[in-house]
């Protein structure tokens, strides 16, 4: 059986914060990096955190690193409303995925059975449903304002109210995060989530940046910039889907996919040889690692003017000391600050039991040592 970690979480030495600071002070680090955790943006002790976790990515950017993060499983509401009614479900972002500064990667499906590509979805048969929505601490950044202009003005889009309609879009990107083969204590099991599309589009942009290496080129660093002024030229457009579902439950919050970039799948599924063309073949497309270039950086908490959603969400919920969150909602006048997130919460390899009978992997028996013979 499969031992799980518990991460804790605690706001005033938050992980993120820790890691990126570390990260941003090394001397020795990689030039890719996939973060497969994430947190509810409600539940953030104010804005300091996610902003200083900003201000560390902005500088290992600079470095020529690219961070990506996992959207979540559990749709436009968030992992804490995976057993909610759904008349108590609301628009939860999931952080770090909303930070400008990373290039958060959904997840699709379909094509492993060689069906239409769609986005990965519990109402598509998936056990997980790609994250997406709108950031309610930071606006779009400027490479990205005219793609979610474009996509809240499209009719058939519109969603249930209730998300910020200036907030960051993620994700940004997707791949296919259903039905990947894994060996676990020697069984082959079959799991779904974006911890599993994430790592594999970092992998793309390591390969990436080897070529560019070759070619006397630098890292690629912060991607988003390439990819928007793309206009989404490197990727498949995903147009049927949603993610109005939780990874159990589903809710009235959500998005729907449409052509171009969309809250659900972002600019669709990444094509390797598109992307590796845009990035090798024409590197003026590449983003420069210029500061000049880079947005300005997030307003301090006494100048920030909250991104507030137009319909306040429920309270945030109570938390058990098990890796899911409890059912019970608090008396909004007596907020509650969690001391653990769940395990591999949202952004993580996907906990939910096979859906068959995992395979046992032949066995192979030990054969007998020949029979020595002393020579006459």
């Amino acid at each position: 059986m499969l031992t799980r970690k518990i991460f804790r979480y605690d706001n005033s030495t938050d992980a993120f914060v820790t890691w990126s600071t570390n990260l941003a002070n090394s001397k020795i680090h990689s030039d890719v990096y996939s973060i497969s955790y994430g947190v509810a943006e409600s539940y953030l002790a104010g804005y300091s955190i996610a902003n200083s976790f900003n201000t560390e990515i902005l500088k290992v950017c600079a470095m020529g690193v690219t961070v990506l993060a996992a959207s979540g499983d559990d749709g436009a509401a968030g992992y804490r409303h995976r057993s909610s009614a759904t008349s108590s479900c609301a628009y939860d972002p999931l952080f770090p995925a909303t930070s400008p500064y990373v290039t958060t990667v959904g997840a699709t499906m379909g094509v492993e059975t060689g069906s239409e590509e769609v986005a990965c979805a519990t109402d598509g048969g998936a056990l997980i449903t790609t994250g997406g929505g709108f950031s309610t601490l930071f606006p779009s950044f400027s490479q990205q304002k005219a793609v979610v202009k474009k996509y809240l003005q499209t009719p058939p889009t519109k969603a249930y109210p209730g998300y910020s309609t200036t907030g960051r879009g993620y994700p940004d990107v997707s791949l296919a995060g259903h039905n990947y083969l894994i060996v676990d204590g020697g069984l082959l099991y079959r799991v779904d989530g974006t911890s599993a599309s994430t790592p594999t589009v970092a992998g793309m942009i390591t390969l990436i940046n080897a070529a560019r290496r070759a070619a006397g080129l630098s890292t690629v660093g912060w991607l988003n910039p390439a990819l928007y002024a793309s206009g989404g030229s490197f990727a498949n457009d995903i147009t049927s889907g949603n993610n109005k579902c939780t990874s159990s439950a589903c809710c009235l919050q959500g998005f729907y996919t449409a052509p171009g970039w969309d809250p659900v799948t972002g600019f669709g599924s990444v094509d390797f040889t598109k992307l590796y063309d845009l990035l090798v073949h024409t590197p003026t497309s590449a983003p420069s690692l210029h500061l000049s270039s880079v947005p300005t950086l997030p307003p301090t908490a006494s100048q920030r003017k909250p991104v507030s959603p137009s319909v306040a969400p429920t309270s945030v919920p109570s938390l058990r000391k098990t890796s899911a969150p409890s059912k019970s909602m608090p008396s909004q006048s007596h907020p509650v600050t969690p001391t653990t997130l769940p395990t591999r919460a949202a952004a993580r390899l996907p906990t939910k039991k096979p859906t068959s009978k995992p395979v046992q992997l032949p066995s192979r028996s030990p054969t007998k040592p020949p029979k020595r013979t002393t020579p006459k």
